[in-house]
């Protein structure tokens, strides 16, 4: 019989303990059921989560925050914000457009030395860093609540699951967000934009994430 998850629960009872958590249980980290085995505690962190185009929900801050999952009708579309769900294809395989940042993510994952093939997620813990959806196809309007929140859940999340390296894949979470952090962060262009293909001083976006996790992997 195959796996049922990719991911561990052992951490809901302390995630459960973190405000926004407890408005929006959908969003808690997808933490790898295999994280911290095979080498360091790795963290990664992406930007937002999307709505479709014409839902309210999310499109002003304070109303978001104010609120919480309770709020959502069916036709919101509330699986859009379930993290784990997004991340636990079983055969690591995501194949709605708008999810080519797993994809190559996963791609990366196997290039650093992360065996087995599959779902390589189930070797990390991922989580987004603004914890207010943007709108599809577009980047998140940031927000002081939205600082806010995500600070304050970031944080919550790393005194959890206490990872080795936290890693940005998002260079405009990392802008706004490590700054604000308990610990050290590394940080990568998003896996969906040009840049993760494209030289930086020296190194494209999936370089130097594969580098990152290399470093520690070999610590």
């Amino acid at each position: 019989m195959s796996e049922i998850h990719h991911y561990l629960q052992e951490f809901d009872d302390a995630f459960d303990q973190v405000r926004h958590y407890q408005a929006y249980p959908r969003m808690r980290p997808f933490i790898g059921r295999l994280y911290g085995q095979y080498g360091p505690k790795i963290l990664l962190v992406a930007e937002s989560h999307y709505l479709p185009a014409g839902r309210s929900l999310h499109l002003d801050a304070q109303r978001w925050y104010a609120g919480s999952e309770k709020d959502f009708g069916t036709d919101d579309m509330p699986g859009w914000i379930h993290t784990r769900n997004i991340i636990d294809k079983p055969d690591g395989k995501w194949s709605a457009r708008g999810h080519e940042i797993y994809r190559r993510m996963n791609r990366a994952l196997n290039e650093a030395g992360y065996s087995g093939g599959g779902n390589l997620f189930r070797y990390v813990a991922f989580m987004n860093g603004f914890q207010r959806p943007a709108v599809s196809g577009k980047s998140l309007n940031v927000q002081r609540e939205d600082i806010e929140v995500a600070s304050q859940t970031l944080n919550g999340v790393v005194d959890i699951i206490e990872p080795d390296c936290l890693i940005f894949v998002s260079s405009k979470a990392k802008r706004h967000l490590a700054k604000h952090l308990e610990v050290e962060s590394r940080g990568v262009p998003h896996p969906a934009c040009a840049w993760w293909y494209r030289a930086s001083k020296h190194e494209t976006g999936k370089e130097r994430f594969i580098h990152y996790l290399s470093e520690n992997r070999s610590h």
